[in-house]
């Protein structure tokens, strides 16, 4: 039965508070916060006092109003970044942790293509971040996006993952996971 490090376990939390803190950013972005929703918002309800401004003025103020919401996001990939080196380091101290359960040897394969997905995605994020990506913005920007959205759906998978390996033989891992007892 895997024992997982007190470091571990707070590398892991915290990670997991971040994506999906990251995620919903992301949700809210594409849905009811969108430029275009909000600043259609913003242009109705000033027709109704008599003032009209354009599409274009309407998303300009689209943008502002979702711009601290977005810097959250930000805040969070530089974290998740940082939380990314901490995990190497961890894992060239003491390697992956994995152990020798022919069972999970996929499992430990999906966890190794996310490290590699994370770190092509926080690399992609800082590239935005700091303005690196001169003309192949919109392709760096695609990239992350897609990157992003694969680690949403790892999320998903390691939670119905999780739920099923307490359902079978590895009952006792999310208390590991909190606590590191049984």
């Amino acid at each position: 039965m895997r024992h997982f490090s007190s470091s571990f376990r707070i590398w892991h939390w915290l990670q997991a508070v971040l994506m999906f803190g990251m995620f919903i950013t992301v949700l809210l972005r594409t849905t009811v916060m969108h430029k275009e929703q909000i600043g259609g918002i913003v242009q109705s309800r000033l027709a109704e006092i008599g003032t009209v401004i354009t599409d274009e003025q309407a998303v300009l103020i689209g943008k502002a109003v979702r711009s601290p919401m977005w810097d959250w996001h930000i805040y969070m990939g530089i974290a998740l970044a940082v939380l990314l080196v901490w995990r190497i380091a961890m894992v060239l101290k003491n390697g992956f942790g994995f152990d020798n359960n022919p069972a999970m040897q996929k499992v430990y394969r999906l966890y190794k293509a996310f490290y590699a997905v994370l770190a092509a995605m926080s690399l992609s994020g800082l590239v935005l971040y700091w303005k690196l990506a001169g003309e192949s913005k919109a392709t760096v920007e695609t990239v992350h996006m897609v990157l992003g959205w694969s680690l949403f759906a790892f999320m998903a998978v390691h939670i119905i993952g999780v739920v099923l390996a307490e359902k079978s033989d590895q009952k006792g891992l999310v208390s590991r996971m909190i606590n590191g007892r049984e």
